[in-house]
This record gives structure tokens, sequence and C-alpha cells, in this order.
């Protein structure tokens, strides 16, 4: 359920449940779901929930900034780059990713019966 959507413009506050798993719209991958919560203006805002999910074996390479706050659970983040240490975020830390950072990110502990949800927030490409 979403109370409203989310879009620029619109002059009505917008209230998702993120634990429910509300958002303007959710798709699912084989590494986590994805529930936008608002996408204008210039910029997008996600929430990430990943349980029981496959390791991307992928990286991840933002092309603007890219924030990401846990909310729950712990979030390991792996960079391709041997000048990053590897990192393990619990609720309530930030990391702002660089341009060009590679990087993926997945649930932690691999085996925890808890859900990690966390949100990301990223500069979008205007026309």
């Amino acid at each position: 359920m979403t109370v409203g959507t989310a879009g620029a413009g619109d002059p009505q506050p917008r209230l998702h449940r993120i634990f429910q798993s509300e958002a303007a719209g959710v798709r699912s991958t084989p590494f986590g779901e994805v529930g936008t919560v608002f996408s204008g203006s210039g910029m997008e805002v996600v929430w990430v929930s990943k349980h029981g999910e496959e390791i991307d074996p992928d990286w991840f390479v933002p092309d603007q900034p890219d924030v990401l706050v846990v909310i729950q659970g712990c979030l390991k983040v792996e960079f391709e780059s041997a000048a990053h240490n590897d990192l393990v975020l619990e609720v309530g830390d930030a990391l702002v990713l660089p341009p060009a950072c590679r990087c993926r990110a997945y649930r932690w502990p691999r085996d925890s019966q808890e859900a990690t949800v966390f949100l990301a927030a990223y500069p979008t490409a205007t026309t």
C-alpha cells in the first residue's frame, strides 16, 4: 500500500511506510527489492530491502554521488579498489559514495534472519 505517489511538483505530502514495503513503485531483483520513494527535481530516493538475496557478482558504479543510510540490520559494502577498506554499516550509519567508486553491498551477516533495509539518495540526469 502506498499513501500517495512520489513526484516533483506534487503539492501534497506523501507518506511511505518503508517497513511495510510502501513506495510509489516497487521492483524485485535477484539482489533485493527496490521501492521508489521519490523521483523528480533532479534526484531519486529509494529504499532497498535485502533478505535472502544473492550477492551481485558485478560491481555497482555510481555516476553521481550516492548516499546510503541504513535503517534496519547491517549492510556490508565491499570496494573493488584495495585503496578502500570494506565497511559494515549499522543502523543510523550513512555512507557517501563518490562517483566511479566501484562497490557492491549485501545483508550482513549473510545468515541474518533480519532483512537489511537502507535508503539510497542520488542525483539523476535532468533534461
